[in-house]
């Protein structure tokens, strides 16, 4: 499966607007556990959140990533790793919980740029 991360710098996003993000994120994910239960097969995403850019997920994620990440502005992360380690960042300065889904369309279309990890 691939997994969806939201993280954002404590200085890019509001604490409404992250627990919102946060908040789509849980739902979403919950979404497609539930599918996963039914179906008796793989769940397609996984979604992980960080609210810092020191967050659990964002060292040992970006540490893998070429160049540098901004902490200071929200992000959403896509890491495919059945495709061997591939990623994509997705920046926002104005992110809304819709991004999510936006997001998720635009990866399984094949348009997101999706990076080699090192």
């Amino acid at each position: 499966s691939s997994g969806i991360n939201a993280e954002y710098g404590g200085e890019g996003m509001d604490e409404g607007a992250a627990k919102a993000i946060m908040d789509k994120l849980s739902s979403t994910g919950e979404q497609f556990i539930q599918k996963a239960k039914s179906s008796k097969e793989d769940q397609e995403f996984m979604f992980f959140y960080s609210n810092s850019a020191n967050g659990k997920v964002t060292s040992s994620v970006i540490e893998a990533m070429e160049g540098t990440v901004p902490a200071d502005k929200p992000l959403l992360v896509v890491l495919d790793i059945p495709e061997g380690g591939k990623y994509s960042i997705v920046e926002s300065d104005n992110p809304t919980p819709d991004m999510v889904d936006k997001v998720i369309e635009e990866y399984k279309a094949g348009n997101l740029s999706m990076k080699q990890l090192m």
